[in-house]
């Protein structure tokens, strides 16, 4: 199981625009986290006004999304070879399903097919886990700390993405199930 955003395609730097586009900055300790935890706050508190801002960030960010190609990393190859080695792999995301499926189809358009759940929260990403396998599994995550929420305390086991190569992740994804 992969996150995608920071994990199968580079999308930081599109999202930070869109949000930028409507006037919010995107706190980089909330990178990968849902809209539905931070942007109420910082729209004091208005859950209709957070649910408007983040409806334009994402026109915005489809928009975006048409004259920009989004770059696959190294997440998005493991995950080809994993699977053509026979392992069952899926797709998770607290991104918006329309966003995430244009921006999979950006960098690859065979990555749609593994989709498994989006707009999903930490609480939503380990529901989804448990329905998808629960005898468990190897979670992989760009955020560390969003990661150990999402796995802990459950049969799944984190895998940090933080930029390894291809073969560096497949290994450590190997040595983890293993354990």
């Amino acid at each position: 199981m992969f996150d995608i955003d920071g994990v199968l395609v580079d999308t930081r730097e599109i999202v930070r625009r869109a949000y930028a586009e409507v006037g919010v900055e995107l706190p980089d300790h909330l990178w990968g986290t849902t809209w539905r935890n931070w942007l109420p706050p910082l729209c004091g508190g208005d859950l209709l006004r957070a649910q408007v801002v983040h409806d334009r960030k994402t026109r915005s960010h489809l928009d975006l999304l048409s004259r920009t190609r989004v770059t696959t990393l190294a997440g998005a190859e493991a995950a080809r070879e994993l699977h053509s080695r026979g392992w069952t792999v899926k797709f998770i995301t607290s991104g918006t399903r329309e966003v995430v499926q244009r921006t999979l189809h950006s960098a690859d358009p065979s990555l749609n097919g593994f989709l498994a759940g989006t707009d999903l929260d930490s609480t939503g990403k380990r529901k989804a886990l448990e329905e998808i396998s629960p005898a468990g599994g190897v979670y992989v995550d760009d955020n560390y700390d969003l990661g150990v929420k999402v796995t802990g305390g459950s049969t799944w086991k984190l895998v940090h993405f933080h930029g390894q190569a291809e073969t560096e992740l497949i290994k450590e994804i190997g040595a983890v199930w293993m354990s």
